[in-house]
């Protein structure tokens, strides 16, 4: 079997950069709710030696210390000790934000799976407001490494999160956005796998994801299987001049139009420019 190289791991567990080795991945994932997924990840030549799965013999009842068990599965002994990562203090963009108060922080539908957030129908409507964000969808492509990986590593599982609040004023002229979001990735890797020669266990392998620039740990359970987590946050604070053409919302200098729907106290939209790159996802807001 083919060697598996520290790059791999890093374009698996690093997956909020959305890029490996340079610029030719997706760039900034701004869902207009202040989503920024952040740009390219280096993913490092690093080679951590051979992976031959028929160099495991599972019926010898070796246990390799990293929960390998006689019947050939892998005893993942995950640990319940809380978050990998501590809680992120966001701090407070809005200023001061009136009689309304700050938006409040709202969960997002992260899809790293391959689904497909359900279809907006660009129905238009009265825009003109005040919106705060109430949720949203939004799919997040991942690199054919995770499948390898997937298919070598028995046990590796990938789960992820996110949050946002923000506040979006539409005047008929201009829009303001103030907002900030977080996601989170959390990878669980058996022992068998993190303890490969060159990998380097649950250190290296947060070594060579921190070098994708953002927020992360791994930690190591008594069994040493790893669990590693990586955080991006991103605030936005903006305003542009727009127009309404038929169902979508221009704007004047970002060069970027969205399909959106208002329906009753709601508003949704999505990013269906035709040059640069596209936000993914859907994100709903909640008129105030």
């Amino acid at each position: 079997m083919a060697p598996m190289r520290m790059g791999t791991w890093v374009c698996a567990l690093a997956l909020i950069g959305l890029a490996c080795g340079g610029d030719d991945g997706p760039g900034d994932l701004d869902a207009g709710g202040g989503i920024d997924a952040g740009g390219g990840v280096d993913a490092g030549s690093f080679d951590a030696g051979d992976v031959d799965a028929g160099e495991v013999d599972a019926g010898s009842g070796v246990d390799a210390g990293g929960g390998v068990d006689a019947g050939g599965g892998v005893d993942a002994g995950r640990s319940d000790a809380g978050p990998v990562l501590p809680d992120y203090d966001a701090g407070n963009p809005f200023g001061d934000a009136g009689t309304l108060g700050e938006p409040e922080w709202v969960d997002l539908t992260i899809h790293i799976d391959g689904m497909t957030c359900a279809p907006l129908v660009a129905c238009g409507g009265d825009e003109v407001g005040t919106w705060d964000v109430t949720g949203g969808c939004v799919e997040v492509p991942l690199p054919d490494e995770v499948d390898e990986i997937s298919s070598r590593c028995p046990g590796f599982t990938l789960t992820s999160s996110g949050r946002a609040r923000g506040r979006v004023v539409f005047d008929g002229t201009i829009a303001r956005r103030v907002a900030q979001s977080e996601v989170t990735v959390e990878a669980f890797v058996p022992a068998i796998c993190a303890n490969f020669p060159g990998v380097g266990g649950c250190e290296g392998i947060e070594r060579q994801i921190a070098m994708a620039d953002a927020e992360t740990a791994c930690v190591q359970d008594a069994r040493r299987n790893c669990r590693c987590a990586i955080r991006r946050v991103n605030v936005i604070d903006d305003a542009d001049g727009y127009a309404i053409e038929g169902n979508q919302i221009v704007s004047a200098t970002l060069m970027k139009r969205w399909d959106y729907c208002v329906s009753g106290a709601e508003l949704r939209y999505r990013d269906v420019s035709s040059s640069g790159e596209r936000e993914p996802g859907i994100i709903e807001l909640g008129r105030r």
